[in-house]
């Protein structure tokens, strides 16, 4: 009998935190909803839905995020490095998905780690999934016959803050349902 050993290498690593508060949530749903209608908004990787421009940090309702987002990164640079270097986020939008909305494969080039804070999701319409970021992964047709595991998919819940590399390639299926699917995308860069 063999005695198999085995390793894992170049793992991809990402956080969830459960981060609800229900003022404060609501606070970031009105918010955006306003926002939305007196601006149509920006594309970038969304079709069908809408985005604001990338400036949300500058707005005040937005503050316990901040914080919240900060002390978290913070806690995960110490848990993975002797360095502590400083972080910024100086991009902060507003997603609102409606029926048939989505966000097809993209990555986030100007940041270290990329996150997602999530207001409103639609039962069903929960997903967001993300690509083995491997080129030569795309080419091993034989390994997919045997484990599906070119995409995976996470399903989030209200009030969660779900944060990854930002060079990780990922997408949001269309919304199927008749609820708007709402939630704050951000990139967190490091002072270095």
């Amino acid at each position: 009998m063999f005695s198999i050993k085995h390793g894992d290498i170049f793992p991809t690593s990402f956080y969830t935190v459960d981060i609800f508060d229900s003022q404060e949530n609501q606070k970031y749903k009105d918010f955006l909803i306003q926002l939305s209608k007196k601006s149509s908004g920006v594309m970038r990787s969304n079709r069908g839905g809408w985005q604001s421009d990338i400036t949300l940090w500058e707005h005040g309702v937005f503050k316990p995020l901040l914080e919240k987002v900060t002390n978290i990164t913070q806690n995960i640079i110490e848990s993975i490095s002797q360095n502590h270097p400083q972080m910024v986020i100086r991009s902060m939008w507003g997603n609102i998905n409606p029926t048939g909305g989505m966000n097809f494969t993209h990555v986030h080039p100007s940041g270290w780690m990329s996150g997602v804070y999530y207001i409103q999701l639609p039962k069903g319409s929960d997903e967001i999934v993300f690509e083995d970021p491997r080129p030569a992964r795309m080419m091993d047709f034989q390994r997919s016959c045997l484990i599906g595991d070119e995409y995976f998919t996470h399903n989030p819940k209200v009030g969660e803050l779900l944060l990854f590399p930002s060079w990780l390639p990922h997408f949001v299926p269309p919304n199927n349902s008749r609820e708007e699917r709402i939630s704050i995308s951000l990139n967190i860069e490091l002072l270095v």
